[in-house]
């Protein structure tokens, strides 16, 4: 009798899971424009560094105002006060790891960048990739991506159950999976010598409570949480520099 019942509210609970998800997924929400922050930054007569962006929405950025409001953006004119910074994005909104693969890696080998940003695994962690294929998958990129000589820099899986549209029980399992999909970023840098921005070191707390870092379609940034994103890169991004590349 005991098990039975227990498989009837496991049952229940995958039905109010699955029906949040569809909830949340598919309510309807505005609807904005993405953007490419691809262009120069800084002085032509500085030296120079190509960086190059893959990855989904989280650098097409809907819900921002302009290409100056993203992250990468941000990143790139604090790095153009010493050098001069081409960079080139191949992101996609809606991008899995695999897609990466498929449509934007060899455009980004091609590139021929010093510095490549990947932002990746939000999808992959909502739309019910196993880890197994994601850690196989983000291991094929970074292993290409690395045997470049590029410095590569892994944006990891931030806390997924802050995103305003979830709510329990479904908030609770995505932030459960989204750290163990971070967890798959971390183990494939430690095999390739690429670094993981430490987005879970930012006081989740704040993403909870402060609806300005959110778009008004409740799922993607606002201009406000993409500042907090570029203040977390450079702080990986900036000792890297100083070490590969020395001062200025």
């Amino acid at each position: 009798m005991v098990p039975r019942l227990l498989k009837r509210g496991v049952a229940a609970g995958a039905v109010i899971i699955g029906a949040e998800a569809v909830y949340a997924m598919l309510r309807p929400t505005p609807r904005f424009a993405e953007f490419d922050p691809s262009g120069a930054f800084g002085e032509p007569h500085l030296p120079p560094i190509r960086v190059a962006v893959i990855g989904d929405s989280s650098v097409t950025a809907p819900g921002v105002a302009g290409p100056e409001e993203i992250w990468v953006s941000r990143v790139c004119s604090r790095l153009a006060e010493t050098r001069h910074v081409t960079l080139q994005s191949y992101a996609v909104g809606g991008s899995k790891a695999a897609d990466l693969i498929e449509s934007q890696l060899d455009h980004t080998l091609a590139f021929g960048p010093d510095l490549v940003l990947v932002s990746v695994g939000a999808n992959d962690a909502i739309r019910g990739v196993s880890l197994g294929a994601f850690e196989s998958q983000l291991d094929e990129l970074i292993a290409a991506l690395a045997d470049t000589g590029a410095l590569v820099i892994m944006s990891g899986v931030g806390d997924l159950g802050t995103i305003p549209r979830l709510h329990p029980p479904l908030r609770n399992m995505m932030s459960r999976r989204s750290a163990r999909f971070n967890r798959v970023h971390e183990i494939v840098a430690a095999r390739y010598g690429a670094h993981v921005i430490d987005h879970r070191s930012d006081n989740p707390d704040i993403w909870y409570q402060d609806r300005n870092l959110w778009s008004p379609d409740l799922f993607h940034v606002s201009a406000a949480g993409h500042e907090r994103w570029a203040n977390l890169t450079w702080r990986t991004i900036e000792p890297l520099l100083a070490m590969a590349h020395g001062p200025g």
